[in-house]
């Protein structure tokens, strides 16, 4: 009996102090909120679906809220409880940086295989996370089916894969044996490219240029860096000419036309933020400006821009200016992050060429850079898209089209509820 009530008493104590810290930091953040940083609220509420409606309106159900509604409650309990724990808890972040370094004190390196977004670290220590063997039928037949429809438009079509952050050729402790994000990409290009789908494969690209493939990425983040990106924009512009004779200069992205402005340890990654600064250093963070003359007309619905002006009219610099490790992402500094759709006008480009690119996050940093070769460059990420994409198609009638996607993605192993189908070309 003496141990249950001491069991008892020490839970309801520390459910109190939990509570206490958890007033003290409400009560903190309501007396200093007016000398929190602001960052203005841009964004503009837009009906995609309105504007390119559906043809055929036929949505893909969703599970039984029968069978699954424990789960979704605690998901959604889940999702509302960490970021406000995370906000008002005094001394939070201080809390979860001591346990972090406790424990790689310990050993306690273990990571959680296949969880979403689960982190564990590379020969060389770089942050990654690891992604199971995975079905590819679906999604290799969408893109089949997406590509004969622009064929029947007289549209040009070509998939782009870019690399995933484990390497297929200086990885063997991990690529095929733990994470299979390269295997599943080989599998899922060799079933596209047999239809007579045209590909492009960043991961060959990247080694055969004799480039160090973790290098291209940041060491906490699963992104690439600007600097690559800048590298990928380039091959494109010269697969458009030597591939589709467009009249575009790949030259004018050769890494000597930029200037860089690094901002020193600017940047803690998705991945580092879960190790926290305890058991990581943060990295680098570069801005890329091109050293000639430019002049654009950049469209960002929503985010309710639209203006002329030189290159750096696609950069969002209030993610920049300010170091803030757990609240901003410069990353996203690119072209205004994950964009439902990003219109771009190069007023000084010499050819009248218009590239609809269908893309994930990778793609914030190539945008900018391609579109200093090409007259009209449009960029859809379909994770926030709403409307139909053959609508907008219909519409605005492109000269190519690209889906530019991340090997990650091209498995359904994902956790489906937490964004869109970036496979739904309806």
């Amino acid at each position: 009996m003496k141990a249950k009530r001491f069991t008892a008493i020490f839970f309801l104590s520390v459910i109190v102090i939990f509570m206490c810290l958890l007033a003290k930091g409400v009560s903190n953040k309501l007396i200093n909120k007016n000398k929190d940083r602001q960052i203005p609220a841009r964004q503009a509420k837009i009906n995609w679906a309105i504007l390119y409606p559906f043809e055929d309106e036929k949505i893909t159900p969703k599970p039984s809220l029968k069978l699954w509604k424990s789960l979704y409650f605690f998901l959604y309990i889940k999702t509302k409880i960490e970021p406000f724990v995370s906000r008002h808890m005094s001394h939070y972040l201080s809390v979860v940086e001591t346990a972090k370094k406790y424990e790689d004190l310990i050993g306690w390196n273990i990571a959680s295989v296949y969880e979403y977004n689960g982190i564990t670290k590379l020969r060389d220590g770089y942050l990654t996370g690891i992604y199971s063997p995975g079905d590819v039928s679906h999604t290799s037949a969408a893109v089949i089916d997406f590509a004969g429809y622009c064929r029947n438009k007289g549209i040009d079509f070509f998939y782009v894969l870019t690399p995933y952050k484990v390497c297929a050729y200086e990885d063997k402790n991990i690529s095929g044996i733990l994470d299979f994000s390269n295997q599943n990409a080989d599998e899922f290009l060799g079933i596209i490219s047999n239809a007579g789908v045209r590909t492009y494969d960043f991961r060959k690209i990247l080694h055969a240029d004799g480039m160090e493939h973790h290098e291209a990425f940041f060491f906490t983040d699963h992104h690439w860096k600007p600097e690559s990106g800048l590298w990928a924009a380039k091959h494109i512009l010269e697969f458009l000419r030597d591939d589709y004779s467009w009249k575009v200069e790949p030259d004018v992205l050769k890494p000597d036309k930029f200037e860089q402005k690094v901002y020193p340890e600017w940047f803690l990654g998705s991945q580092g933020k879960k190790f926290m600064l305890s058991r990581t250093k943060p990295d680098d963070f570069t801005m890329l400006y091109p050293k000639y003359e430019t002049s654009v007309h950049c469209e960002v619905p929503n985010e309710s821009i639209d203006q002329t002006g030189d290159f750096t009219i696609m950069y969002d610099m209030s993610l920049v200016v300010s170091r803030d490790y757990y609240n901003l992402d410069p990353y996203h500094a690119y072209s205004y992050g994950d964009q439902p759709l990003i219109r771009i006008t190069n007023m000084l480009a010499d050819n009248d060429k218009r590239l609809l690119m269908i893309r994930d996050s990778f793609s914030d940093v190539v945008i900018p850079f391609l579109a200093m070769g090409i007259k009209h460059t449009e960029a859809i990420d379909l994770r926030h898209f709403t409307g139909s994409i053959k609508k907008y198609i219909d519409t605005n009638t492109p000269d190519i089209i690209i889906v530019m996607y991340n090997a990650e993605s091209v498995a359904d192993n994902k956790n489906w509820n937490t964004h869109k189908h970036i496979y739904d070309f309806r």
